[in-house]
């Protein structure tokens, strides 16, 4: 059987962009990529793409920095560095990992690449074991940062939990983790919902007391009923977060507490104020880079 042989395509993007690549290359249907941090620079990043040279002509090629470009708003594109290479199929299968190294969050979580031994040093933190198969998000991104964080600072123990765009089930196991006693995730894509039940079983052996459900939000929680959580973690984008708004707060028992992230700064406004419209209590909002994360609790219900 011949060697299937991959373009891997390689370009820098800022660190905080990293969350609308994985969002456009889903959306595409690309799921073999990873992100390299590049020692020198903080701010920067290293995407690594690898596509099958079969399905990419010269035209797909250049559509596809087109869209990179406009995505990153860089005007005259073809001066943005894109560099294609051609590997084959038994390189790339494990090359990406090299990429990836243990990535500390917070005061007291570690994210572990699951072919990686726990150093000793880390015995003391909570262990998040990830398998980034899919590639559905690594735990380093300021928004994740930021939900992790947050998580830190509530109370779990027996506590009955909404995970709303899982991806990779980083949340829900960390909301595991901390004691809670049911976790429910929901994404629209089968391939993160394997991940999260994938990731779920690495670290604890089992998929007790984890449900997850394939569909949008909206749709999966009227055809399931899904109610009185007593927290509610959603980790996507703002444009996604503003129509969720009502029925999150159907979702939660009175005095029920969300954490939403994946809000850019210059969206901040404009999400308090439909929470406010929503009679959800603004918390705390706090801040990484550009990006910030709000906890807003809900009153007792009015009627």
């Amino acid at each position: 059987m011949a060697i299937k042989e991959w373009y891997k395509l390689t370009f820098q993007i800022e660190s905080d962009s990293e969350e609308i690549i994985v969002w456009k290359l889903n959306e595409l249907g690309i799921f073999s990529f990873s992100f390299e941090y590049l020692i020198k620079t903080e701010n920067k990043k290293a995407v690594n793409i690898w596509l099958p040279i079969d399905e990419w002509d010269d035209s797909s090629r250049n559509d596809f920095e087109e869209i990179i470009s406009k995505l990153l708003n860089i005007n005259d594109y073809k001066n943005q560095l894109f560099n294609w290479s051609i590997i084959k199929e038994e390189d790339w299968l494990t090359s990406w990992k090299k990429y990836w190294l243990p990535e500390l969050v917070g005061n007291y979580f570690l994210i572990l690449p699951c072919w990686i031994n726990l150093n000793e040093k880390f015995k003391d933190k909570q262990i998040i074991k990830i398998d980034p198969g899919a590639a559905f998000g690594t735990g380093s991104h300021p928004s994740t940062y930021l939900c992790l964080e947050k998580m830190e600072k509530m109370l779990f123990p027996e506590k009955k939990v909404l995970d709303i765009g899982s991806g990779s089930g980083i949340l829900s196991i960390a909301a595991r983790l901390l004691g809670a006693k049911e976790v429910s995730a929901i994404d629209n894509d089968y391939l993160a919902i394997n991940s999260t039940n994938s990731n779920f079983q690495l670290n604890f052996g089992s998929l007790n007391s984890l449900n997850t459900y394939l569909g949008s939000f909206n749709e999966v929680i009227f055809k399931y009923q899904l109610k009185k959580f007593d927290f509610v973690l959603c980790n996507i984008l703002a444009e996604v977060i503003k129509e969720m708004i009502p029925n999150i707060y159907k979702c939660l028992r009175n005095n029920g507490e969300v954490v939403f992230s994946g809000i850019l700064n210059s969206q901040k406004d404009e999400i308090v104020r439909i929470l406010i419209q929503n009679n959800l209590k603004l918390l705390d909002i706090s801040s990484r880079k550009d990006w910030v994360c709000i906890l807003a609790k809900k009153a007792s219900d009015i009627t």
